[in-house]
This record gives C-alpha cells, structure tokens and sequence, in this order.
C-alpha cells in the first residue's frame, strides 16, 4: 500500500521549510560579516593594516562574534526540532518561519546595539530572544499534538526536545525585568535558564 499523496506533500513540505530555513541562516551569515569594519571606516587615513582597522573598531568584532554566536546556536536547534519531525503542515510552517524572522530581528539588535541606551538593547536582546523561543516551541507544541513526528521518537528524544524548545524563551522572559536593573543582573538572571530546564525536565512538559 503506497503512501498517501497528502503524506508525501507535507514531508515535502517539511524539506522545503528546511531549504528556507538554511538559507536565512546563510543571510545571517552575511549580515554579520557585513559587520566587520571597512577601511574607509578607518581612524586613520591612508591605507591601514588590518588588525589596527580591527582594533580601531573592537565593538565591531564583538558584534559580530555575537551574532555568529546566535546564528551556530539558533541553527543547530533548529536542525534538532526539525530532524524529529515526519512532515509539516501550514501552521507549523508558520511558526517556524516566524522563528527564522525574529532571528534576524535580534541580530539587529545586536548590529545596533552599541547605538542603543544599554537598558533598551539588554531588554531588546530578551525579547528577541524570547520571541524566537516561544515561535520555535509553538511549532514544536503543534507539531506534537497534530502527529507530526516521526514515529520510533523515543520519550527520551522528546523530552530534550522539549526542553530545547521552552527552556530558552522563559528564561528569556525572566532576564526581561533584569534588564533595566543592570548588566550583570541581566547577565546572571541568564543562569535561570537551569533551573527552568530541571524543572521542565522533572515535569515533562506536557
């Protein structure tokens, strides 16, 4: 008995979502080595050598360290909630779509961050970041709940799952507050991602 032709248009539909999902990561890729400084953007004139171009700009190369950071992160968790799945259906789709944008939202935040009053760039940084999680684990909810996970997914497989999904973006909501208290209560209120990753673990996440 063959497989259904519904079935096997949403696992194309899953490597299509894949497809596009590599090729913002790629954008995000160039987007940050956009980042890097240019010459004319130099404190000196004529020509100049390039680790003194880079050390004119150190807030240039952090940014960007930041955002490959983000982008190696984001992607890998997206190659996990995606190679679990059998296929996809529009809504998952779109939460995972939405996930990729507000990717690309945060590296923004992180491009213009040192533009920004340091509380408002700490509080956009948690919101972008929360924003990506709760898109991520809305499609990974869906996509549990409507059967489109492949089958032989062991309890252990979804339960790392699952707390790949939710742990980040509700510790991201709880930085939020820390973020206009001070960097290093913003930078330590990120530990909380360890205990909520415990606790979903304990509960399952159901």
């Amino acid at each position: 008995m063959g497989v259904p032709v519904e079935r096997t248009t949403a696992r194309s539909q899953l490597d299509r979502l894949a497809t596009l999902t590599d090729v913002v990561y790629a954008v995000g890729l160039v987007l940050v080595v956009q980042w890097l400084p240019i010459p004319q953007e130099s404190l000196r004139e004529g020509k100049v050598w390039l680790l003194q171009l880079y050390m004119d700009h150190p807030e240039h190369i952090v940014g960007s360290l930041i955002g490959l950071a983000f982008v190696i992160i984001y992607w890998l968790r997206s190659n996990t909630l995606l190679t679990v799945l059998d296929r996809t259906d529009g809504a998952h789709t779109a939460f995972s779509i939405g996930s990729v944008f507000f990717l690309l939202f945060l590296l923004y935040i992180v491009r213009v961050g040192n533009e920004l009053a340091d509380s408002s760039r700490r509080a956009g940084e948690s919101v972008a970041v929360a924003l990506v999680g709760l898109s991520a684990a809305a499609a990974w909810w869906h996509a549990s709940r409507k059967g489109l996970v492949r089958s032989g997914t062991s309890d252990k497989e979804r339960t790392g799952v699952q707390i790949e999904a939710f742990a980040e973006p509700l510790a991201a909501v709880i930085t939020l507050p820390f973020a206009f208290v001070g960097e290093l209560a913003w930078n330590l209120a990120w530990l909380a991602y360890i205990p909520v990753a415990r606790l979903l673990r304990r509960r399952g996440v159901k």
